[in-house]
């Protein structure tokens, strides 16, 4: 059975943290890789650190908008990230983007520190990931931006298959987590039929986004062949030939040889 590259996962969650044993585990049968994704700059520092101990997990760098509000000063955050990029484990940035939801910080500060990462991001010369929770139209235009100076990962997608199309043209990869198994996810499926075999990416998002038959229950990476089977059977793909795709288009996104 084919192994997987998790995109995004927080293995630094309370709920995750410190549990050696299913990390061990889930090399040991699916997984190949992970990219254990950080929220703030304290968070970063936690991912890098764990990323240092096993030889296959990555780790990004980055403030989420949910925690933009508490970021402080925006010139020192974004000198401390930059320095935190330097780690030779940390492959992206992010992850970063705007969260219309839950707005849990103002929609001006989300923005300014997703425009100031997307800058460093493009000085760096590293993808990003990008977090877009009902605010399709203000990421499109950030994005459109940066076109030829930064691309990443639409994380966990819920982009319609329009949107998909415009992002695939302008270099970017869509990745899906467990919802594309979740009973009222057609416009989700969409987009998926929409994402070429070589820029599409799956995630765990955990301990979140479980999927069918998980659902409900705290997730993690040896979940997640549940949405990798889904996506190759929508993609018409053999499963062994997807978890090989799969794992090349994170490789060449995040320049892991």
């Amino acid at each position: 059975m084919g192994k997987l590259f998790d995109t995004h996962a927080h293995y630094t969650d309370e709920r995750l943290r410190g549990n050696t044993d299913l990390l061990d585990s889930l090399f040991a049968t699916d997984i190949s890789h992970i990219l254990t994704v950080a929220t703030d700059l304290a968070d970063t520092d936690a991912c890098i650190a764990l990323a240092g101990r096993y030889e296959n997990i990555y780790a990004s760098a980055g403030i989420h908008p949910h925690e933009s509000g508490e970021a402080g000063d925006l010139d020192a955050a974004m000198a401390s990230l930059a320095e935190k990029l330097n780690s030779p484990k940390v492959v992206a940035l992010g992850e970063i983007g705007l969260d219309y939801h839950y707005d849990f910080s103002d929609r001006e500060t989300q923005m300014r520190f997703f425009c100031a990462q997307m800058e460093l991001a493009a000085e760096k010369n590293i993808p990003v990931i990008i977090h877009d929770r009902e605010a399709h139209g203000d990421i499109m235009n950030v994005i459109q931006e940066y076109k030829n100076k930064v691309i990443g990962i639409i994380h966990c997608c819920s982009a319609s298959a329009e949107q998909v199309k415009e992002y695939v043209k302008m270099g970017w990869y869509i990745s899906f987590a467990g919802v594309i198994t979740y009973k009222n996810a057609s416009k989700t499926l969409e987009s998926v039929l929409a994402t070429p075999k070589d820029r599409i990416l799956v995630e765990t998002d955990c301990p979140y986004l479980a999927p069918v038959p998980k659902r409900g229950k705290t997730n993690h990476s040896g979940y997640m062949h549940y949405t990798a089977e889904k996506a190759a059977s929508l993609l018409q793909m053999d499963y062994d030939e997807f978890c090989d795709r799969e794992v090349k288009n994170a490789k060449t996104l995040l320049d892991i040889r």
